[in-house]
């Protein structure tokens, strides 16, 4: 895949991530054949069905034989291997819009390095915006499909008016199958732990990147202040002094330890990064580092 100046990665970024795989800790059963084997018992490469082909899809599992006499693609699926639902979930409430670089921006990147990572690896990607009216996601299956996620996250803005947690717990609600659901997002609401919950028991597995600008994580304000909740718009007046910011500092702590909490409560990870901090950092420093590739 060629990598320009209108896609959201580098071509340096891609190249990053080209040999990287998702590394979930636990594996839920496929559909098709994928790059992991499966933890079900079964015989080495014993056929299991057919399924029609889609771009991106390995060439040599084809059978020709179909192909030459009835001329139509199909592919040939195994039990050996099988792949899992990667949800990559991208917050586009409106507290997203927020920082210089958005928090938005950042979250779009790490959310494409997610996606083009799952789709080298054979796994099923299903691309899902949180704060928005939920719809129904196809698969995106083969580096080729990389493309369309890209565009998906192109066209993806800071405008939703759900809030996260009700985003979340309609996915939890659903008939999505099991998977690794890997949410992008700054994680500013209070029910968001209880929605993880909700996830997690429903048999996904939880990760969350939380990401903050460097404002929110150590904000540099002083004097009276009219602070404007940009999702519910919502106004409460302060003086920003040095008591005011502790509590504040505690409260934001205490927040991202119960996010923390909750992920690591139904066998998910959790990691937290600034919106200045550049992609190979993150892929280095906290997605390597904390098990979420290898």
């Amino acid at each position: 895949m060629k990598a320009s100046s209108q896609y959201i990665l580098a071509a340096g970024e891609v190249r990053q991530l080209e040999r990287l795989r998702l590394n979930p800790r636990k594996l839920s059963g496929g559909r098709i054949r994928g790059d992991r084997l499966t933890q079900k018992k079964g015989v080495s490469i014993e056929f299991a069905d057919f399924r029609d082909y889609v771009d991106g899809d390995d060439v040599r599992h084809l059978d020709w034989n179909v192909l030459a006499r009835m001329q139509t693609p199909v592919i040939r699926t195994y039990r050996d291997e099988e792949d899992i639902a990667v949800y990559v979930m991208l917050d586009c409430s409106a507290s997203m819009s927020f920082g210089d670089p958005t928090k938005l921006h950042a979250a779009k990147k790490i959310a494409a390095a997610f996606g083009y990572i799952s789709l080298c690896g054979s796994d099923a990607l299903y691309p899902i915006a949180l704060g928005v009216a939920a719809d129904n996601p196809r698969a995106l299956r083969g580096r080729a499909s990389f493309l369309k996620f890209d565009n998906w996250l192109c066209a993806q803005e800071s405008s939703g008016s759900y809030s996260l947690s009700k985003s979340l717990t309609d996915f939890a609600a659903g008939k999505a199958r099991p998977g690794l659901a890997l949410v992008v997002s700054d994680g500013l609401d209070s029910a968001v732990a209880a929605a993880l919950n909700r996830m997690g028991s429903r048999g996904h597995e939880v990760g969350l990147i939380q990401v903050l600008s460097p404002e929110e994580i150590d904000p540099d304000v002083e004097g009276d202040l009219r602070l404007i909740d940009s999702e519910s718009q919502d106004t409460v007046e302060i003086t920003a002094n040095s008591q005011a910011l502790r509590k504040y500092k505690e409260a934001l702590d205490s927040h991202c330890a119960e996010l923390e909490t909750a992920c690591r409560r139904v066998g998910g990870r959790f990691g937290q990064v600034a919106t200045k901090q550049p992609l190979d950092d993150i892929v280095k420093n906290t997605l390597r580092r904390g098990g979420w590739v290898a």
